[in-house]
């Protein structure tokens, strides 16, 4: 079987780190600590989903969503927002522009897998 590719997008390394931590066995991670890096890698390589941080310097999340959005062969790529951030109108300006979920910092590994499954349609 072919592992599933995730690229994530966050400024943090912690972050990033942690991420790679939960998924490593089970999903291709690649990481990228800005945007502006992000877009590089969806603009190079196929992934199955994006997992992105909404508060990052230079461009935040909303821009770098509203870029992916805008390109037509990146436009249904799958994406979940990670946050520290409660604010329920970040949540609405993400469901309209069409993200899959949400998963608030500190990340609950559990959490951030089961989203992750539900997305492929997988089970454990």
């Amino acid at each position: 079987m072919v592992r599933k590719r995730i690229l994530a997008i966050d400024d943090s390394v912690v972050t990033l780190k942690q991420l790679q931590n939960i998924l490593e066995k089970k999903y291709d991670l690649v990481t990228a600590a800005s945007g502006v890096s992000g877009l590089k890698h969806l603009d190079n390589e196929l992934f199955d989903l994006v997992l992105l941080d909404l508060e990052m310097p230079v461009m935040d999340g909303f821009a770098t969503l509203t870029t992916i959005r805008q390109r037509d062969y990146l436009k249904d790529i799958p994406v979940i927002i990670l946050t520290g951030t409660r604010n329920k109108q970040d949540v609405l300006r993400g469901i309209t522009n069409g993200v899959i979920g949400y998963i608030v910092k500190p990340i609950n590994s559990q959490m951030l897998l089961e989203k992750i499954e539900l997305c492929f349609g997988e089970e454990e």
